[in-house]
């Protein structure tokens, strides 16, 4: 879509720490009707003297280009003040009185389309995709042979365009004449929350036809109690993303891993569970604690199933532990969790988060077999860097991947399990060395934030499928109520309101993804359309 008037807008946050006191910025187009933060809801611009913390940020115009002034949020008589011509780059912070500042000021100001794009690309442009245009039909033949297209090109607000399959009603197109023939092209909006009370989810979709579910498994009933939190592994199937809804009645579902509570009755963290169909077996990958005195030993766990059908809670074979080669590695050494599995060719890689030793960052290394990594050599893929990445707790977590356009794409979760906890993304070329850093290319800004004007917060850990249709499809989890860590009561690991959410994944024209913004809740699932009408002449 294209804009005419471009408006960025300064705030603070009501965190009450460093982090919320420092220059926030939200974006919109005319009109103001809706204001998209940059840099995932995280500051900007952190002050340095004085009480470190702003208050009432505000922009203001001077020859120079534009200067942003903020009061001392515990000294209103002092003022920090900065200069910049992109509100990327900053001048040397002065600290003023603020009574020495004259000049009119607002905190939203009018920019430039050019600043705008610098922005965007440098703190990420967390906007909804919607269909947008469809190419024209125009059609002349022989009586007889005049077919109507089974797909059409559509153009989406993000500029990619996409062949989508096109709905036509009936048309007798078998004797001379003009017609019209009305059409649609639909995007299913799925049943949000699909799944209640399951975080950290993951589906995949078998050659049986079946779609695979599980998740991190919490218990509603006893919210924010410990003891009763993730205890099991569930397996559902379902012949349609739909059909795996609660409230489908189309599913069926399986308990394939108990665990009581440890001793002292604390939470054996049983997290994260993925299913994979690797060499002709089936293999759940978990994490949970590996001793029962200490329920922080959190360690990469998998289990095996050789037969065919693995709804068969009697067919899995629990081997506890991932493997190491080496002992003098430092895999699975501290706080380790969120592994996956990646086949690339004949090469089969096993990604995992650790904290070690402060931050957690991701890993990577080769397997010798499905229950086994070579450790003699590991790769750190991503570690938390940049303040989304820190926020509450410096994280990195959850990989999961896509294969697409000469690219693998890994996303990750960040920061703390609060409402601030968003996506990032590194990329690696098809062909590189996964076990080489240097290959890995990290996201400056996060792919996928929480939205308010949808109602979801703290979106994160992600899958990915495909739908009946093979368009890319999105899973994570997201809370629908707004909750920060600064909060001391509450509790986001045992709150059971991470929910499983699913939605079409798009595409940037650069060959990237897009993720959009979080689905609103729906209670059942429903069609976006956009309308086509095809002009057929008939000789």
């Amino acid at each position: 879509m294209k804009h005419s008037n471009f408006y960025l807008q300064a705030y603070t946050v009501d965190w009450n720490n460093e982090e919320s006191d420092s220059l926030h910025l939200n974006y919109a187009y005319e009109g103001k009707k809706e204001w998209f933060a940059l840099n995932g809801y995280n500051g900007i611009l952190f002050a340095k003297a004085g009480s470190k913390r702003m208050k009432n940020p505000t922009f203001a115009k001077d020859d120079k280009g534009y200067l942003v002034i903020a009061c001392d949020a515990t000294d209103e008589s002092k003022a920090f003040v900065y200069h910049t011509s992109d509100f990327i780059h900053y001048s040397k912070e002065e600290y003023v009185d603020t009574a020495s500042i004259t000049c009119e000021r607002s905190n939203e100001i009018e920019i430039t389309e050019e600043i705008l794009n610098k922005l965007t690309e440098t703190y990420g442009k967390p906007e909804p995709v919607v269909m947008e245009s469809v190419s024209e039909v125009m059609l002349t033949g022989e009586a007889g042979s005049v077919e109507l297209p089974k797909t059409l090109a559509i153009t989406y607000s993000n500029g990619w365009t996409n062949e989508e399959n096109v709905i036509w009603e009936d048309a007798d197109l078998s004797k001379p004449g003009t017609y019209q023939v009305e059409g649609k092209v639909v995007n299913h909006m799925y049943t949000n929350p699909l799944i209640y009370h399951r975080a950290d989810p993951f589906i995949y979709k078998h050659t049986d036809g079946y779609y695979y579910f599980t998740a991190s498994h919490t218990d509603n009933d006893h919210n924010l109690d410990g003891p009763y939190q993730y205890r099991h592994i569930y397996l559902r199937r379902a012949k349609s993303l739909e059909d795996l809804a609660d409230n489908s009645g189309k599913y069926e579902e399986v308990s394939v891993f108990d665990r009581d509570p440890l001793p002292g009755n604390l939470c054996p963290h049983i997290w994260a569970p993925e299913i994979h169909y690797v060499r002709g077996a089936w293999y759940i990958y978990y994490t949970t604690a590996t001793e029962d005195t200490d329920l922080w030993s959190i360690r990469p766990c998998v289990m095996e199933c050789k037969a065919e059908n693995p709804m068969d809670p009697a067919a899995w074979v629990n081997h506890g532990q991932v493997k190491k080669t080496t002992q003098d590695s430092i895999a699975f050494t501290d706080f380790s969790l969120d592994h996956t599995v990646l086949e690339r060719g004949d090469e089969l890689y096993f990604f995992w988060a650790e904290k070690h030793p402060v931050n957690s960052d991701i890993y990577c290394a080769k397997m010798v077999d499905p229950c086994t990594i070579d450790s003699s050599k590991i790769c750190k893929v991503v570690e938390p860097t940049y303040n989304w990445e820190t926020h509450g707790f410096p994280v990195c977590e959850g990989p999961g991947f896509l294969h697409r356009n000469g690219r693998y794409f890994m996303t990750y979760s960040a920061s703390g399990t609060d409402c601030l906890y968003c996506l990032g993304l590194v990329t690696i070329d098809e062909d590189a060395d996964f076990l080489d850093p240097k290959n890995w290319k990290k996201s400056q800004s996060p792919v996928f934030i929480s939205s308010r004007t949808t109602g979801q917060y703290g979106p994160g850990h992600n899958s990915f499928t495909f739908d009946e249709e093979g368009h890319d499809i999105f899973v994570y989890h997201a809370r629908q109520s707004e909750h920060y860590l600064n909060d001391p009561t509450y509790q986001p690991l045992y709150d059971a309101g991470r929910n499983t959410s699913v939605m079409r994944l798009y595409w940037n024209p650069d060959g990237t993804p897009n993720f959009s913004v979080p689905t609103p809740n729906c209670e059942h699932g429903f069609d976006d359309e956009i309308k086509v009408t095809a002009h057929v002449v008939v000789k």
